[in-house]
């Protein structure tokens, strides 16, 4: 047991002293430390050691404020600190002295009896490796469960090395699911033949043996809710070999679906909308996609699926990944104003299949607004497909104005 199945700012000191209680022991992802780093350059150099060494190996927490004897914790300490001073400095240290920055790393005072415990939380990176800058240093730090270490030349290029394997893992598993997709190797059969595909997905499930798996035994409603199908009603739903499938409802000929979202056992949520396109089953009007409809349903699709991973312990970072299928000659429309019917044409699409950049978001915003401005650079290149230079959804203080 460590802290890490807690939200940060969830841990109170009940849950502090129950790492006392359970013996848990200081080991790759956990270290107690008495005392607050103090203010001299060795003392933040060592603080910053630490950190890199965390995340440049699997992630974990620093629990100061804990006493602690052969590596078991004995009592809590209460640091007598201005808590929220504390946090902004060593926060403020490790974004100016660590290169490239870790994201998703935080900070917490709990309050305690007698003043604070600092649980400072360093997430596994997918960026590493990440060095020391301090005093002239430019040194890498890794870490075993005999604490911190710096990594020989072998190990150095295999850190080095991640980052395109795993970029390589996600493409892969992209254009995997996208074959299946398009070749109807998919447990259900679709109503339309121009889908939007979304997956959304914590980077360790790219990673072999990830520590997250999707609880399928909770209530089935819930579950099922929470990752429900593109604009449209639940239909059906079913645990499967890969997790859990969730239909909308059926079409005229009682076969067919429009939308599925198939959230598989590691957190990647795959979900499909084979007929986002406007036109589709009609033979008068002709294949059109609209600004308006689709960033709107890809934020807030991808919003709500990445908050129920998020809700349901999934770690950060995610990243999300959009692909239109089927689509050339497809006209795709800009509004001149949200809120309007008139159309500004932007053009035609020119191929079948787009497969847009990844997006990496470190931390998950409750505000799906904010989300938006996350998804801009995503957003932008559909635009590019179409023929503008940028989406024309966001006004010049950088807010998305489409209704979510």
């Amino acid at each position: 047991m460590t802290l890490r199945h807690l939200p940060l700012e969830a841990i109170e000191q009940s849950d502090l002293l129950r790492l006392i209680e359970q013996n848990v022991p200081e080991k790759r992802d956990i270290d107690y430390k008495r005392d607050v780093y103090g203010r001299r350059d060795s003392d933040l150099t060592e603080f910053l050691a630490d950190i890199s060494s965390f995340a440049n190996t699997a992630g974990g927490e620093i629990i100061v404020g804990m006493s602690e004897e052969a590596g078991m914790p004995t009592e809590i300490v209460p640091l007598p600190i201005d808590p929220d001073a504390e946090v902004l400095r060593l926060e403020e240290s490790a974004r100016t002295g660590l290169q490239p920055r870790i994201a998703g790393f935080a900070v917490r005072a709990v309050p305690v009896s007698g003043g604070h415990v600092l649980v400072i939380r360093i997430p596994k990176s997918y960026n590493v490796p990440h060095r020391v800058l301090r005093q002239g240093s430019l040194r890498f730090w890794a870490r075993s469960t005999a604490g911190k270490y710096e990594p020989n030349v072998d190990e150095l290029r295999a850190l080095f090395m991640r980052a395109p394997q795993l970029a390589d893992r996600i493409r892969d598993f992209r254009f995997d699911r996208i074959a299946k997709i398009v070749g109807g190797e998919i447990p259900v059969q679709l109503m339309g033949s121009h889908p939007l595909v979304l997956h959304v997905a914590p980077l360790s499930a790219f990673e072999g043996g990830g520590a997250f798996r999707l609880d399928i035994d909770q209530a089935p409603q819930q579950l099922f809710t929470a990752f429900h199908p593109i604009g449209t009603q639940i239909g059906d739903f079913r645990v499967n070999v890969d997790g859990v499938l969730i239909l909308s409802n059926r079409g005229a000929d009682e076969r067919s679906h429009r939308a599925y979202v198939q959230a598989f056992h590691n957190g990647i949520v795959e979900a499909v909308d084979s007929t986002f396109v406007d036109g589709e089953g009609s033979t008068q009007s002709p294949f059109r996609l609209t600004s308006i409809r689709a960033e709107a349903t890809i934020v807030r699709a991808t919003h709500t699926y990445l908050q129920s991973l998020r809700a349901r312990g999934a770690p950060a970072p995610f990243v999300v990944l959009v692909s239109l299928l089927g689509v050339k000659g497809v006209a795709y429309s800009f509004s001149m104003i949200p809120s309007s019917l008139m159309y500004d044409e932007a053009g035609v699409l020119d191929r079948d299949q787009f497969h847009f950049p990844e997006i990496v978001i470190d931390d998950v915003p409750s505000n799906a607004y904010d989300y938006a401005k996350l998804l801009r650079p995503l957003l932008d290149q559909i635009a590019n497909a179409a023929g503008r230079a940028r989406t024309p959804s966001f006004d010049s203080d950088g807010n998305f104005k489409v209704r979510i």
